[in-house]
Order: structure tokens, then sequence, then C-alpha cells
């Protein structure tokens, strides 16, 4: 009964009682702070906004209510997911939060505005930016070597030399040869346009050929080509007046990415980073390959 009455056991015992009370009525009201969800005005704006830019037109009472419903149940939701612990170790919301990161960083990112001689001089290391392509114009006449076979290329020179002996391209160019799903006609075609129509080795070699003459065979991913080039159109370099706006778009556009790619190495900086040697480690019998 002394030990009772001893003023240091009622101190622990009160100490005691009020650590059980404050931790069940704290906790509870923890958990309702994370449970009390707010939607402020500014968010409600902000939903408005956005739908009214989608749609071009404001939402109805019924439509407004679905939207601050729908945003409502996202954000439970994700409060949810992540208290079960979903957002940890998923590649795709990794990956996302990462992208969001560096949007955020970009438009943060302004650069100072360039000097007339750092324009000058971004200009003149990238000129070939503001190169107008060249441009020509031609007539071809197709032969199927699905058709033909082997007698193809002998059926080409035969052609050529009958279209060599007109005096002008024929406006029917596809009469003399077999049919075709393009045209048969292109005027001022750039290098990349025809790329994007007969590939590579067939565009490249048409813009070395000689104007106002018959060329061929010429081959593409379809077969064989006959071709008249009418024009050629080289283009002159151009001069830092013409092109400055564009140059100041892109120079903007470069620094603001450097800028970005310094403030993610500084992120990274700041890490202590180990990386094990892969090949010291032993592999599972899933990732063993079979010898033979």
């Amino acid at each position: 009964m002394k030990f009772f009455r001893e003023p240091l056991v009622h101190f622990l015992a009160i100490g005691a009682a009020i650590f059980v009370i404050y931790g069940f009525w704290g906790q509870k009201d923890a958990e309702e702070q994370e449970r009390a969800i707010t939607i402020t005005a500014g968010e409600i704006n902000w939903l408005t906004d956005t739908w009214q830019k989608r749609w071009n037109r404001p939402p109805t009472p019924e439509e407004r209510a679905g939207i601050i419903d729908q945003y409502l149940r996202e954000v439970i939701l994700y409060r949810e997911a992540v208290a079960m612990g979903l957002d940890k170790d998923d590649t795709v919301i990794r990956r996302r939060l990462a992208q969001k990161l560096e949007f955020l960083s970009q438009d943060l990112m302004t650069p100072q505005p360039p000097s007339e001689d750092e324009l000058q001089s971004y200009f003149e290391g990238h000129v070939e930016r503001y190169q107008a392509p060249e441009l020509i114009t031609m007539t071809h006449v197709f032969l199927d070597p699905d058709k033909r076979g082997d007698q193809t290329l002998k059926d080409a020179e035969t052609v050529k030399v009958k279209l060599q002996a007109l005096k002008e391209p024929p406006q029917d160019a596809q009469a003399y040869g077999d049919p075709f799903m393009l045209q048969s006609y292109y005027p001022e075609r750039s290098e990349a346009e025809l790329l994007k129509l007969f590939g590579s080795g067939f565009a490249h070699s048409v813009f070395e050929l000689a104007p106002q003459q018959w060329h061929g065979p010429v081959l593409s991913g379809y077969g064989t080509h006959l071709v008249y080039v009418h024009d050629h159109q080289k283009t002159e370099p151009p001069t830092f007046a013409e092109v400055e706006a564009q140059v100041r778009q892109d120079w903007e556009s470069d620094k603001r990415e450097k800028l970005n790619e310094q403030f993610v190495d500084s992120i990274i900086a700041r890490y202590d980073v180990t990386i094990e040697d892969a090949s010291s480690v032993e592999k599972t019998d899933a990732f063993k390959k079979e010898t033979p």
C-alpha cells in the first residue's frame, strides 16, 4: 500500500493515462484530418475553365456537378492508392512523375534575352536549319518488275529511247509504262517529300540528275523508273535578317533545354549513387540462358 502512495507512482499513472487518451483521440483526429477534403473555389474554376477550353462552351449545372464529382473521386482514389503504397516501384508512375518534374522545370527555366551578337553567332552555327530545301519538278515512267521479270531493264532502255525521241515529255507518261498507284508528274518537290513517296535511294538519285533529259533506270521500292527532270531549283543561303524571328525562337528553346539539363544534373549531384556490377550478381534460373 505504501508503494501506491508514492508521488512518483501517481505521476507515472497519470502520464500513462494521458498517453493512452491522447493516443486514442489524437490518432482519431489525425485520421479525420487525413480524410478531410476541401474542393476550393480555385480548383472549381480551374475545372470549369478546362472544360470550356475543351468544348468551347461553359458546362451546364449538371455537367459542372459531374466534373466536381469526378475530380473528387480522383482525389480520394489517389489518396487511398498512396496510403496502400501502390505508387511504390511502379514504372509508369515513376516515369510520369519524372516527366512532370522536367516539364515543370522547363516552364520555370526562362533564359535571359539574347544579345544581337549571341543571335548572330547562333545563326552562323546553325545556318543549315534555315536553308530552304532544293526543289525539283519531274515526270517519271514506271516499269513493274513483277510484271516484266528479267525483261524489265531491257524494256526500260527501249522505252527510254522512245521518250528521248520526243520533243517534250508526254502528258500521258503513264501510257509508256505500267500502271502506278501514285502520280506521274511531281511539281516542285523537295528531297524529303520524294523520300516519303519513293524511298531514300530514289530521292537522292533524282536530285543528282541533270535537267531537261530522260534518265534511268532509277530504282525505288516499287520497281524501275525512267525520270525526266523539268527543273531543279537551288536556293541561296538565307540571311540573318530573313530568319531572325525563327533564330530567336530556336535560341530560346535550346537555351531552355540546356538550363533544364543543368537543373536536373544539379538534382542528381545531390544523391550518393552506387551502381552494382550486374555481372557479379548470380542470375536466377529464370534468367539463365540455355547452353547448346
